[in-house]
């Protein structure tokens, strides 16, 4: 414990440099855009027609689990959105920031927590137009919306460790960059995203599955607090995705620390 203090210790007292990194991080993405923001709009709404022509005209699927269709789809692709696209940022910041960190001596762990910057302006414009979809399809927003920003901190705890061990080792190994959109595009379906674990609770082997793949009790939490009266989430789910979250935030600053000072070396 006393690695993270001292890593959030630094972090705290450049906390300039790190505001600097994410505004020029927001800068750089939509840059010469011709759409800009709105693209965190067009992709969500995207997949989530994309899905819902797939259960309703292939398929046949009216309602996931007794709750709107639509917002099931909406709130899952915007939680992975989230998820996925920090864990890449994360991965890539210290190669993508090699020219920096060989110039001048600064805490690294800065340029791995600013590049989650995008993926929360992304979903902040991603919830406005939940919050619209909802109030179009006459449903009332969950009260338990408050708890939001705790689900979106462990979700970036669960990013920022996974991100963080792979960003360690993809500066030596270069191969690690291929592993990090397989898990993106196999886990968005291992993970219940556009479909609930209603169905998967009533297997024997659900607990192990929540023990694996501890995002769909995270993804379910999402949904506790945006769709009103979902009730699949579980105190047991809900606490695997908790402590896995923590386990793996502490083991990737641990082997962060550890691989640090050889980033020069491979730059």
């Amino acid at each position: 414990m006393n690695l993270i203090q001292q890593k959030i210790k630094e972090i705290s007292s450049d906390w300039e440099l790190l505001v600097i990194l994410a505004k020029r991080d927001i800068s750089v993405r939509y840059k010469q855009t011709i759409l800009g923001l709105s693209w965190a709009i067009v992709k969500p709404v995207a997949t989530m027609l994309v899905f819902l022509f797939a259960y309703k005209q292939v398929a046949k699927i009216q309602d996931l689990s007794g709750y709107p269709i639509q917002l099931v789809i909406f709130s899952g692709i915007l939680f992975w959105n989230y998820f996925a696209n920090s864990l890449q940022a994360i991965s890539n910041s210290i190669l993508v920031n090699s020219n920096l960190i060989s110039k001048v001596y600064f805490p690294r762990l800065i340029i791995c927590f600013s590049s989650i910057a995008v993926s929360l302006v992304d979903f902040v414009v991603g919830l406005v137009v939940y919050l619209i979809l909802a109030l179009s399809l006459h449903q009332s927003i969950s009260p338990y919306i408050v708890l939001l920003p705790l689900a979106l901190l462990i979700t970036s705890l669960f990013a920022l460790g996974f991100g963080l061990i792979f960003a360690s080792f993809s500066v030596k190994y270069r191969d690690v960059q291929q592993i990090i959109p397989l898990i993106v595009q196999y886990g968005f379906f291992a993970t219940p995203i556009v479909y609930t674990t209603k169905q998967l609770s009533e297997k024997s082997w659900f607990l192990y599955y929540n023990i694996l793949n501890p995002l769909a009790g995270l993804v379910e939490m999402f949904r506790a607090c945006l769709i009103s009266q979902y009730d699949l989430l579980t105190v047991q789910n809900l606490s695997i995705s908790i402590i896995a979250s923590i386990l793996v935030f502490i083991l990737g600053i641990i082997i962060f620390d550890k691989r640090e000072d050889s980033f020069v070396d491979y730059l």
